[in-house]
């Protein structure tokens, strides 16, 4: 169902989004505070339009001087976000604005203008459903922006790639994205793009199945922008929560929603978008089987809506098609079905394509066109199994992905050693303390600036070991780091030829947990799985938390036998505990597997090992041991 045209979508959330990108603090030797008082107002979140936006910044570049170098290159940047994305043409023209201003960038490296123009053109590409060919920059454009040290554009990247990834279906990865962002955005006291996250991380649960739990978190974000005034992200959040109700099959209240922001954007004088909300709003009609309501709806949509306007055109075309199916109308239903495929192919919109393919055979049966019928029925199943398998394919490659320590070692390494470069420059600054008599007075100058240099490099440098090596909500190790220790542990059992165990075990039925009693009990479960395991452990035990509900503890100079023994013993006492104290009727039990170090010559197999008797643990009907 459409609720806006995905690339209007996307240029009006990079409107009101991506000017926060560009809202780093610097210091500029040039004076010009009308410059930095539009730059402000830009940077505040607050709603701007695109004429008012363009006037701002056309003012905005003509009051710049030459040797300005610092706001020309935030103009730059400001200017690639506010570039207009309407059709195809304007999004590939804007591709190629952050291609050019990234090769005249291209040094040094990295740099802050190098780093937003990747995102800038990244969403773009999305726009355009090149999803396959931008994650390779903007991957890069996040490590670079980790090797800078700044939170800001950290949080802004992984909010940026968890929206794409979960619009894509890789809900896994997107919720690990929006979550890191969420947690920066919040201890940057960002409350305005911490908001925008929460209303993407709603949509990931949304498009995940999870509709109820979005909905819980679309309502809580409305409330809060219509209680600031800030009535056009309420907007926006309402269309959100009006897809809720729709996947809820609440189709009254989801109507109601979708008239609320037609209304808004007729207000706003912009037909498109209003035209748009009608369009969900005749496909809930539809649902409601008021076909003569959703017709009268499609007529009048088809006055504004454009084959231009793709995404809305294919679904405009898609619904006037089932009206007319459900009439007994089949050759006008065809003619509908043609239009809405040949746009669903411009727009690469597979799921689309599958839903023309099953009404297109249907329509085929009912005029009696059996072998046309029986054709497009074969073409809908092989699209079927073919986007099965791409799926498949995915799930396949993050699995592989989760015993790859290669880019774990890589950021790991790059971020202590960040921190050895910073410890040395503290250890020369004190070495001036032995300075000769004649410069004592200028040294105490230089200790005072550096004094502060370095409380701002130890903040630092406490924020981003935590980023790297702790797991957010369970504050155990994170996937990082146990793999990371795990391999130390091997090469030490190698060397010294000593045992080493690991124990891979995971909440039982867990995903009834959090359907039944919500996520934040199923945290508050997580969080207390994870503080009984490190109260049972040694000081030299690593307790980790490697996925959703997965742990991984490392037992050095630990044996099978003792490890088996270790492993039965939590297992008990997890199932022993009072689990009533966070939630009345909740008993929770652990399944676990124990592998032990034999000949191994990397981590992976020994993981392997251990996740295999954790599925023979849960074959066997959980809440008990296996070892492999």
């Amino acid at each position: 169902m459409p609720t806006l045209k995905l690339s209007s979508i996307i240029h009006i959330i990079m409107l009101v989004c991506a000017i926060g990108f560009s809202s780093i603090a610097y210091a500029n030797p040039v004076k010009n505070l009308r410059a930095d008082e539009i730059y402000t107002l830009l940077d505040s979140g607050n709603f701007i339009s695109d004429e008012d936006n363009r006037k701002l910044l056309s003012e905005y570049k003509s009051i710049l001087s030459d040797d300005d170098i610092i706001r020309q290159e935030l103009y730059i940047r400001l200017n690639c976000w506010s570039l207009p994305a309407n059709t195809t043409e304007e999004m590939q023209a804007a591709v190629k604005y952050a291609d050019k201003y990234l090769q005249i960038y291209r040094q040094p490296t990295p740099s802050l203008i190098q780093i937003d123009l990747q995102y800038c053109k990244a969403w773009f590409l999305y726009a355009q459903g090149e999803s396959d060919s931008l994650f390779a920059d903007l991957n890069t454009a996040i490590l670079n922006a980790y090797k800078l040290e700044d939170p800001r554009l950290i949080a802004d990247g992984r909010s940026t790639r968890g929206a794409i990834l979960s619009y894509l279906g890789n809900f896994s990865e997107a919720l690990e994205d929006l979550i890191t962002a969420q947690n920066l955005y919040e201890s940057l006291n960002l409350t305005y793009w911490a908001n925008v996250n929460l209303g993407e991380l709603a949509n990931s649960y949304r498009r995940f199945g999870d509709a109820r739990t979005a909905l819980t978190y679309q309502i809580k974000l409305e409330e809060s922008y219509l209680k600031n005034k800030q009535i056009y992200e309420a907007n926006l959040t309402n269309n959100q929560i009006a897809l809720s109700l729709e996947k809820l099959e609440r189709y009254e209240e989801a109507i109601e929603r979708f008239q609320k922001t037609r209304d808004f954007w007729l207000t706003e004088n912009n037909p498109i978008a209003a035209a748009d909300a009608s369009i969900s709003i005749a496909g809930n009609l539809i649902s409601l089987n008021r076909l003569k309501d959703a017709e009268v709806i499609l007529h009048d949509a088809q006055k504004v809506i454009t084959p231009k306007n793709d995404n809305s055109y294919s679904y405009m075309n898609l619904f006037m098609a089932k009206v007319h199916y459900q009439q007994e109308l089949y050759q006008q239903a065809l003619i509908d079905i043609d239009q809405a495929e040949k746009a669903f192919n411009f727009s690469n919109n597979i799921r689309g394509l599958n839903q023309v393919l099953q009404l297109k055979s249907e329509i085929y049966q009912a005029s009696q066109q059996w072998q046309l019928a029986y054709e497009t029925l074969k073409l809908f199943v092989e699209s079927h199994l073919s986007y099965d398998k791409k799926v498949l394919s995915e799930r396949n490659a993050e699995m592989q992905a989760r015993f790859d320590n290669n880019k774990i070692q890589t950021e790991n390494t790059m971020l202590i050693q960040r921190d050895k470069e910073k410890q040395l420059q503290l250890d020369i600054m004190k070495r001036n303390e032995d300075m000769q008599i004649i410069i004592i007075s200028l040294v105490a100058i230089i200790l005072v600036i550096v004094s502060i240099f370095a409380y701002k490099q130890l903040l630092r440098k406490r924020l981003f070991r935590r980023l790297a090596l702790t797991d957010e909500l369970t504050k155990v190790a994170n996937r990082r780091d146990s793999h990371s220790q795990g391999n130390y542990f091997l090469k030490i059992a190698q060397q010294s030829s000593t045992p080493l165990s690991l124990i891979s075990f995971d909440a039982d039925n867990f995903k009834a947990v959090n359907d039944t009693l919500g996520h934040d009990m199923g945290d508050k479960v997580l969080v207390k799985l994870a503080a009984i395991s490190t109260s049972m452990m040694r000081d030299t035990d690593v307790i980790g938390r490697v996925g959703g509900e997965e742990f991984l503890i490392l037992l050095p100079n630990i044996d099978k036998a003792k490890a088996i023994e270790i492993a039965n013993r939590l297992v008990e006492t997890i199932a022993k505990y009072d689990w009533s104290q966070i939630s009345p009727n909740l008993h929770q039990t652990i399944s676990a597997g124990v592998a032990s170090y034999t000949n191994e010559t990397e981590l992976s197999p020994l993981l392997l090992k251990a996740d295999k008797a954790l599925y023979s643990a849960k074959a066997a009907g959980r809440n008990c041991v296996k070892a492999e």
